[in-house]
């Protein structure tokens, strides 16, 4: 993982505004792009402390450009996996995992 590279995460998503919109792929009229600059040059994703740091850090942007969202949980989970995912880093996958597993389990009690 070149953290050099990857020092800085954009954490974006579309927030519907009242339109149909029925693809994501090209903002139209009434859709806004929100996002939010993720910053971890000083983690250390090579431990399990620094993954949980940036894992906090991208839960909290999420939470931000998704206040608006007409689904805001969807809008989160959507924003969160899409943003792990950019990382690429083995151990916030396992981090982001653990806790989509720990929901689950609380949702099915």
């Amino acid at each position: 993982m070149k953290t050099v590279d990857r020092s800085i995460l954009v954490l974006s998503t579309l927030i519907l505004l009242g339109s149909a919109a029925t693809t994501l792929a090209a903002p139209s009229a009434g859709v806004e792009v929100v996002s939010r600059v993720v910053r971890f040059k000083d983690l250390d994703l090579s431990t399990a402390v620094g993954a949980q740091a940036l894992y906090e850090r991208i839960t909290t942007a999420a939470r931000i450009v998704c206040r608006e969202a007409a689904d805001v949980r969807d809008c989160r989970a959507h924003a969160v996996e899409d943003a792990v995912r950019s990382v690429g880093s083995p151990l916030l996958s396992s981090v982001h995992g653990s806790s989509v597993n720990r929901v689950e389990e609380v949702v099915l009690r």
